[in-house]
């Protein structure tokens, strides 16, 4: 018999540690995507408790539910057309008063409510002493402390939810106002029932009749009687000539006067002294002299150890596929009797593509596992702060500083991000500096390259090419803003968190959740895409060199345009063109190419026992030359010479007889710049609404490349003196 499933919303503000709490009861379980018809992003996990399935629904974090952001739209949305069985709000017990402010809609939703009042530790550490029993009696609701960090109180929110939803109860809190406002919401009750009782069926009572007088209408799906709005409108005029404010200002001013009730009757804090970590490190971190050379200093930290320490997890993937995975398959293939060509699709079109993309998981691992470090650390936030200043240079804000570093994980979402931005000019000048921000699919391309041409200079490399990007966006913004989009700056609110210390499975959690995610679109999108490659480098059917199939033909007759770039050979040609469907197939291409052209022999075939103990013993020595390797950032060189040598495979042996490192640089330069993948350009077109500055974008990102990259070719030869 299937379990019955509990339907559970998760709300609250943002920074109140909703999703720790959820990675702490569904761990791996989380799924991430999109909510329909956006990309704000949507986290589900699903776990069995107790006879029953919980579905657990990562609402976007709010600070309220009026309709006016899109988190808030969807929140809403989900609240009332889904109708969850049971809403855990998650509130920062550190911020309880204006943390309940979404603790009362959520109450005027009439839905199932538990309460997990989170950061319990921290309160403790401050001397905030809450009586939960009073505030449970108070509030209607279960209220269960919790230490999202730490698991604590996880248990005793899945019995609450099952409870709960047991008894099929909702809460019977009664949340009164001003007795005149009061008998204004019977009236407009009244004129609902008389001329369209339906939205009585359908809608929360309490929450319409506010909405009502607030005009949040966004999650009302049928127009309202003129007769609704009238009446409406009539004790809008009555409020404002009674109180001397306007409606929205009375509700917000009510709702607080309950929060604050609440907050005395519950709330004791103890005086006492104590240093507060989060002022002392702020007074470093946000200083205006020592502030942004800090961030620079944390970025370059990021990136050596995130090189240094997962080079050798890369060298061992790099090892397994192609020693020993890659001849095992073609040794199977062979014996089953394979043909020719379906031995040459999979061993070079999926394991020579899709394999040489996934060589490089462990680079974005750690990368998304030192980000998590910092966002939860609650860093990234002072970035944000610390750059508004910067940012109102070219006018922008520090608003627009966030969808920027979103960017550099991917640059779909940051795209997405910039609805926030309020100012429509200050919105298209962000959305075209994103696809300067150097995405996590790029750095793919440059960990391989980087690798093999500057072993010795891998941060150093890496970090100029996320300079030029960076450079490049300020200079295409300072000249549109000067002579296109003359924008003003804004002022930039922003909420800071307290600095906390993460824990090692929240960071762990996050950057799984990130890399599985990148993992997928390497079995498909990529997979899809390297079959694609593989086809057009075969045909027409029996052509003996690779570069007279359609592909190679295509990409001879545009390769000449990059050769006052350095690298006007058909295969980095062909390479790029396939990269616009999305920069991490660059790799699997030349994968397909090489692979193709290289591998003409058979390949040696090793024992399966024999090839998986030597595996396993790679890995045991690649964890600890990465120990060995965070010595190596501090100074101690604790590696052999003969340790440091390793065997350079088919593909790598290509691509330096290929390129030169200066012309590997400009390819690399080139990268970075050019238009950015298939599916940005698209999240472009959507956001902006116009094909006409989708059009200047990918306009100024090809210019941008070929310039830069010309400039960085003929500069480097006059310094080498080639």
């Amino acid at each position: 018999m299937d379990k019955k499933v509990i339907t559970v919303a998760v709300a609250g503000n943002p920074n109140t540690g909703k999703t720790t709490l959820i990675n702490a009861i569904a761990g791996t379980n989380l799924q991430v995507g999109n909510w329909p018809g956006v990309t704000v992003e949507k986290k589900e996990a699903t776990i069995e408790y107790k006879g029953y399935k919980i579905h657990l629904v990562d609402l976007p974090g709010t600070y309220s539910l009026t309709n006016d952001t899109a988190e808030e739209k969807i929140a809403v949305e989900f609240l009332i057309k889904e109708k969850p069985d049971v809403v855990l709000n998650v509130v920062d017990a550190t911020n309880l008063e204006r943390n309940l402010y979404l603790t009362i809609q959520l109450l005027e939703l009439e839905r199932p409510l538990v309460i997990a009042l989170n950061m319990w530790d921290d309160a403790q550490k401050k001397g905030i002493i809450i009586d939960t029993k009073k505030l449970e009696k108070l509030l209607c609701s279960k209220v269960i402390p919790t230490v999202a960090s730490k698991g604590q109180g996880v248990k005793e929110i899945l019995d609450a939810i099952v409870e709960i939803y047991e008894k099929k109860e909702k809460p019977k809190c009664v949340i009164h106002f001003e007795d005149t406002f009061e008998e204004e919401l019977k009236e407009l009750k009244k004129v609902i029932e008389k001329y369209q009782p339906v939205l009585l069926n359908l809608y929360p009572e309490r929450f319409l009749l506010l909405s009502i007088l607030e005009g949040n209408l966004h999650f009302i799906d049928i127009p309202i009687n003129e007769n609704i709005l009238k009446k409406a409108q009539e004790i809008r005029d009555k409020i404002k000539k009674l109180y001397h404010k306007d409606i929205s200002t009375f509700i917000i001013e009510e709702r607080y006067s309950i929060i604050l009730s609440i907050y005395e009757q519950c709330v004791k804090e103890s005086v006492h002294e104590r240093l507060d970590i989060t002022l002392v490190l702020d007074k470093l971190f946000l200083h205006k002299i020592f502030g942004f050379p800090i961030f620079l200093f944390f970025v370059w930290v990021i990136f050596e150890f995130t090189f240094e320490v997962s080079s050798p997890f890369v060298d061992w993937l790099d090892t397994t596929l192609s020693e020993y995975i890659a001849p095992w398959v073609y040794s199977a293939l062979i014996n089953a009797g394979a043909s020719k060509w379906l031995t040459s699709l999979i061993t070079e079109g999926i394991i020579g593509g899709v394999g040489f993309v996934l060589v490089f998981v462990p680079v974005l691992f750690f990368l998304y596992a030192f980000m998590a470090f910092l966002e939860g650390s609650g860093y990234m936030a002072r970035a944000a702060f610390l750059m508004d200043r910067f940012m109102s240079f070219i006018g922008l804000s520090g608003k627009s500083f966030i969808p920027l570093i979103l960017g550099f994980g991917c640059n779909v979402p940051a795209v997405y991000a910039t609805r926030t931005l309020e100012d429509p000019k200050e919105k298209i000048l962000t959305v075209l500096m994103i696809p300067f921000m150097s995405c996590g699919a790029r750095l793919t391309v440059y960990a391989f390259f980087v690798t093999i041409f500057f072993t010795q200079h891998k941060t150093l490399v890496i970090l100029s090419l996320y300079g030029i990007g960076i450079l490049v966006a300020i200079t295409v913004a300072f000249i549109l803003q000067k002579f296109v989009l003359k924008t003003k700056s804004h002022i930039f609110i922003l909420e800071l968190p307290p600095y906390r210390l993460p824990t090692l499975k929240y960071i762990l959690t996050n950057a799984w959740l990130k890399t599985k995610a990148f993992i997928y679109e390497a079995g498909t999108f990529i997979l899809a895409t390297s079959i694609v490659i593989w086809f057009l480098l075969h045909f027409p059917i029996g052509v003996k060199k690779t570069e007279d199939s359609v592909f190679g033909i295509v990409s001879k007759t545009v390769a000449p345009i990059f050769e006052p770039l350095g690298f006007g050979n058909w295969e980095a040609t062909g390479a790029l063109i396939s990269g616009f469907v999305a920069k991490e197939v660059v790799i699997s291409t030349m994968g397909n190419i090489y692979s193709g052209e290289i591998i003409e022999e058979k390949p040696e075939v090793k024992p399966f026992k024999e090839g998986l103990k030597e595996i396993g013993e790679g890995f045991l020595q690649a964890f600890t030359d990465a120990v060995k390797s965070v010595f190596k950032i501090f100074g101690i060189d604790v590696t052999s010479q003969e340790e440091e040598e390793k065997e350079e495979t088919s593909l790598i042996q290509a691509v330096k007889k290929a390129f030169t490192p200066l012309t590997a640089f400009s390819f690399l330069v080139f990268l970075l710049l050019y238009t950015p993948c298939m599916a940005t350009v698209f999240a472009m077109k959507q956001e902006l609404n116009s094909w006409k500055w989708t059009g200047v974008s990918v306009l100024i990102s090809l210019t941008s490349a070929w310039i830069v990259s010309f400039i960085v070719y003929n500069v480097g030869k006059i310094i080498l003196g080639t």
